[in-house]
């Protein structure tokens, strides 16, 4: 059954007047007329009675006018809910992150993206930055926060600011009392590190870093996610280097400080299957960028 015609009855029975009805719905009168007689034909009966001075509902007319009111509206409610998901306003957003994304501004991005739409459902999912790529490409998540570079060409990528790394240690270690601990002073020491497999460049970058300085570090454990490690330092296991960001987070025993020559930064990226991000992984990525914009 045709809305518009609908929507043409529903207005002559409130106006009781074909002229009148015809303005308010931008039509000629006898292109209203016909729409009339259409939807009569169709639904098999007449709903108005005319005559030159007057118009009335029939009792089927009559019957007809609150269902077809109500049609109406959740055709209008129905054309509104799809333009929004259009537009991301509603749905739903798998959203993939790496633990040290979390220590940055990404709670607050996630935040003000849930104020702003409501109606979207955020699913949040916790992995290290392989199982987002392979999470990406198989379609389990829709958008990824994690740290290039990557190992899938079907993959998009939008680069974010770096986290810079610093060097945890225990508040007693010897070298604490330093403003700043050059890399030389490490070469004895007991290393933390995170697993080639997990993120091979920065880790290369790392052992470069310290062969340049003549020193080949003392790794005694390889350590996932970076948490992880900031513990084991609590515990005097070794010492190792973690993001800013997570070196803002308290942590009892354990104490950062800058080293020379400065240290790769950790590269951190927004990432999503080709060709095109969904619309709510777009309004969630333009909080990303605003927030670190500002």
């Amino acid at each position: 059954m045709d809305i518009r015609a609908m929507d043409c009855f529903v207005t002559v029975a409130e106006e009781l007047h074909f002229h009148r009805a015809a303005e308010r719905l931008h039509l000629t009168q006898p292109s209203l007329s016909q729409r009339i007689r259409a939807l009569e034909h169709e639904i098999g009966t007449a709903l108005f009675v005319r005559d030159r001075r007057s118009v009335a509902l029939t009792p089927a007319g009559q019957a007809f006018l609150e269902p077809a009111r109500r049609v109406i509206d959740n055709a209008r409610i129905a054309r509104e809910q799809a333009l929004r998901a259009t537009r991301g306003e509603t749905g739903r957003l798998r959203l993939g992150f790496t633990v040290l994304a979390f220590y940055g501004l990404l709670p607050e991005a996630v935040q003000a993206f849930r104020r702003r739409y409501p109606d979207v459902e955020v699913d949040l999912v916790e992995m290290n930055s392989p199982s987002l790529e392979t999470a990406l490409t198989t379609g389990t998540i829709d958008l990824a926060i994690l740290h290039p570079p990557l190992g899938h060409a079907d993959l998009m990528i939008h680069s974010l600011p770096d986290e810079e790394l610093t060097l945890a240690l225990p508040e007693s270690h010897r070298l604490a009392a330093l403003d700043q601990i050059p890399i030389k002073a490490l070469a004895e020491e007991p290393m933390l590190i995170a697993p080639r497999s997990v993120g091979p460049s920065i880790y290369d970058r790392m052992i470069a870093l310290f062969q340049s300085e003549g020193v080949t570090p003392r790794i005694v454990q390889e350590v996932t996610p970076m948490t992880t490690l900031s513990g084991l330092v609590a515990a005097g296991t070794g010492i190792g280097f973690v993001t800013r960001g997570l070196s803002r987070q308290p942590r009892p025993g354990v104490c950062y400080r800058p080293v020379t020559p400065t240290p790769p930064s950790l590269p951190m990226a927004a990432s999503w299957l080709k060709p095109d991000l969904s619309a709510t992984g777009r309004r969630f990525l333009d909080e990303v960028l605003a927030l670190y914009a500002r």
